[in-house]
């Protein structure tokens, strides 16, 4: 069984192992309707009660740093389950009547937010504290803040029954999709890793994108894409992938810090790729009242985008620095790497099938997606077949690392519930949300701006989801009230939401893809952002050129993502200097005026002008593409680039 905390007596080892298998179960058995066909009246906020009461004993045994757990990390163990319990058992009344039961609303909120908090500084350091305790303060003394922010104070004991009772808080929307639907998928990519997943897809790019001058990092941007799209996550992606193509891109050439970069970036892509995105995606859905369809579909062209521009700087980089393909060795055929694969492959057409074919709920489907995962793998495994098949104790593993992963993110959605509650409760979320649509009623990109940097600032210390679910609850209002598609402003916080996992000071994907290379921090972290330029403009052509998101006719779209990668590649040449053969000065400022000329919306311009522009660009980087010349002779030893 899963060693969840490292040290330890067994007998707290099991017990973790087992609340975090729970977890997932629990989020089955309610997507599935278990309760209310055994004729239960159990309302949903019950149920989260539950996972996170368990999530929290999971964190708490897991001891500190360098430590198995303590008296004290049993007790807020204890305390945690104690919790959960008196909360499913309790709340159907308090919900509806806590002004009858201010004492027991007040204790209940004082544990909620001491367990939840303590967890959060476990898991994630302070940052979301502090948010919160402003908030909180603000809650209780807003009538001394000077100006429009000027607030009404409530009672101290008010805002504890609320964040304890309400609804609208801690036992939320954000934390029930992240019960209900981020921790299925979490373990249905538990289950997909468990089947070989990883490995096929690292080796699936090998086979279609290891040709070629670079290839070893093509072959990381491809593996860490695939790899991302059923991960999730940015730094778990750097640390399964990395390991294996952050030594390989070094042995090939790239300098350390490259080679990290590289691996960091496409990393955080993965967060984007359909159809498994980041738990944020979800919240979107939720946030718009859509199906999780129509944000895979919205998310496809951008994600295509985001890893051709990587692509492509990695191309003419390793050209002008005649890096070789990557390293020699025997290749496996397309037909053994889908053989191996084929649990992976039929897991994938599941969920999709579930989703597009039937029309189904994401949760629906993906429950179903790893039902059909876990029976082929257990088949497979009875039948002795070489590939894709686990033993029960795998299997087991796997309910187990999936309680354990999505901990975190159920901490982090009923802190984020707190926050978004007591903004509601305040109004202050009303009243910024004014401010920011006031600010942008003058410059809507200006407003884009503030919303970006807000983002980034917020990055630093909070993680994705975190830093969407707030972006979500004060700007999206005042970027849709001043008429921007609601797609296209979730989609563009999500982004500026991401990219602060490659961003400094604060790259946390980069600073860990650094450690696996050996390379310098600060270097890597700029490097990365180097890389991923691309993605910082992006987003802005959600709001001016909304067909990227394909809600548009597809001509238009067509057009719009054409057009997109021809100014990347324009742009990445006359950056780097070379467009697969070395470029004058005038041919890359050339190349960067017909780059930026397409890739900036070009308002006052007609239709006819702006596909001009296109099409001259596109003759101009298609005349460099069939004019090339093969390549000099590639360089055998490795040595640094830039």
């Amino acid at each position: 069984m899963s060693d969840l905390t490292g040290t330890g007596p067994r007998a707290v080892r099991i017990a973790a192992a087992v609340l975090a298998v729970a977890v997932p179960l629990l989020a089955m058995a309610w997507v599935l309707a278990l309760p209310q066909r055994a004729g239960l009246m159990i309302f949903p906020q019950q149920t989260v009660a539950l996972m996170l009461g368990l999530s929290l004993a999971v964190c708490f045994l897991r001891g500190g740093p360098d430590r198995g757990p303590n008296a004290l990390d049993i007790a807020l163990a204890l305390a945690s389950l104690a919790l959960a319990a008196h909360v499913f058992w309790r709340f159907p009344l308090l919900s509806e009547r806590a002004w009858s039961h201010p004492t027991e609303a007040t204790i209940l909120g004082i544990a909620v937010i001491l367990l939840v908090m303590e967890g959060l500084r476990r898991v994630i350091g302070a940052m979301l504290i502090v948010i919160f305790a402003i908030l909180v303060l603000y809650a209780v003394a807003g009538q001394h803040v000077p100006g429009a922010l000027q607030g009404r104070a409530q009672p101290i004991g008010d805002v504890l029954q609320y964040i304890g009772s309400d609804s609208s808080a801690t036992w939320g929307q954000s934390l029930q999709i992240a019960a209900f639907v981020v921790v299925l998928f979490v373990l249905f990519a538990a289950f997909l890793m468990g089947t070989g997943g990883s490995d096929f897809f690292s080796s699936l790019a090998g086979r279609v994108s290891g040709k070629g001058p670079g290839g070893s990092a093509k072959v990381a941007v491809t593996a860490s894409g695939l790899t991302g799209m059923i991960s999730g996550s940015a730094v778990s992606n750097v640390m399964t992938t990395g390991v294996i193509t952050i030594p390989v891109m070094k042995r090939a050439g790239f300098s350390p810090a490259n080679a990290s970069a590289i691996e960091a970036v496409s990393s955080t892509g993965g967060q984007l790729m359909p159809p498994i995105m980041g738990a944020a995606a979800f919240l979107m859905a939720e946030f718009l009242q859509v199906p999780y369809r129509e944000i895979i579909i919205a998310a496809a062209l951008p994600a295509l985008l985001y890893f051709l521009s990587l692509y492509i700087q990695i191309d003419f980089l390793a050209r002008r620095d005649r890096l070789p393909a990557g390293e020699d060795g025997p290749r496996r055929s397309l037909g053994a790497i889908l053989l191996r694969g084929w649990v992976s492959l039929a897991a994938i057409a599941a969920l999709m099938s579930g989703i597009f074919a039937f029309n189904l709920p994401a949760e629906i489907s993906v429950v179903y997606a790893t039902l059909a995962v876990m029976a082929l793998a257990l088949g497979a495994w009875a039948l002795r077949l070489p590939y894709g098949g686990m033993a029960p104790r795998k299997v087991l593993d796997a309910l187990i690392e999936a309680g354990r992963s999505t901990c975190d993110i159920l901490l982090i959605c009923a802190a984020a519930g707190m926050i978004i509650g007591l903004m509601t409760l305040t109004g202050l979320g009303f009243t910024l949300s004014y401010y920011l649509m006031s600010f942008g009623s003058g410059s809507l990109f200006l407003l884009l701006l503030l919303a970006a940097a807000i983002g980034l600032v917020l990055g630093l210390g909070l993680p994705t989801t975190a830093v969407y679910l707030l972006l979500a609850t004060l700007a999206a209002p005042a970027l849709t009230q001043l008429g921007v598609p609601a797609m296209s402003a979730h989609m563009f916080l999500l982004y500026f939401g991401m990219l602060s996992m490659i961003t400094p000071p604060i790259a946390i994907a980069a600073y860990a893809a650094a450690s696996i290379g050996g390379a310098d921090q600060y270097r890597t972290a700029f490097a990365a952002f180097r890389f991923g330029w691309a993605s910082y403009i992006l987003p802005f052509y959600f709001i001016y050129k909304p067909g990227l998101l394909l809600d548009t006719g597809w001509m238009q779209s067509a057009y719009v993502f054409v057009s997109t990668a021809v100014s990347l590649a324009l742009i990445a040449g006359a950056v780097i200097g070379f467009g697969h053969r070395r470029l004058s000065a005038a041919e890359r400022g050339l190349w960067l005026l017909l780059g930026a000329g397409v890739i900036v919306p070009l308002h006052g311009i007609t239709p006819l002008a702006e596909y001009a522009v296109a099409l001259l660009a596109a003759i101009v980087l298609g005349h460099h593409l069939i004019a090339s010349r093969p390549a000099p002779a590639l360089r055998s030893h490795p040595q640094e680039n830039t």
